[in-house]
């Protein structure tokens, strides 16, 4: 077993508080902007939950994009550069 360097854990908790932030943000402000909207401008639907969904979605859609970026970065990374090779 090899021993963990500490610049890759830091790396690694690192780039988990991003994935928490890009998704947990959207969600809250979507909560907060959703109780503002309530007390504002009461109609016959809830702003909160309307908006605590599209947050939530918001959220969702950016760590997916930000997986699937990464996951291109990572196979170009592990494929070769020379066309040549079949």
């Amino acid at each position: 077993m090899g021993k963990w360097d500490k610049e890759d854990i830091f790396r690694g908790i690192s780039i988990l508080w991003d994935l928490a932030w890009i998704t947990v943000m959207p969600i809250l402000l979507g909560l907060f902007l959703g109780q503002y909207l309530d007390c504002r401008y009461p109609l016959g639907f809830s702003w909160t939950l309307s908006c605590l969904v599209l947050g939530a979605m918001l959220g969702f859609y950016n760590l997916y994009d930000f997986l699937m970026k990464e996951s291109r970065k990572i196979n170009r990374k592990n494929t070769p550069h020379d066309k040549n090779i079949h």
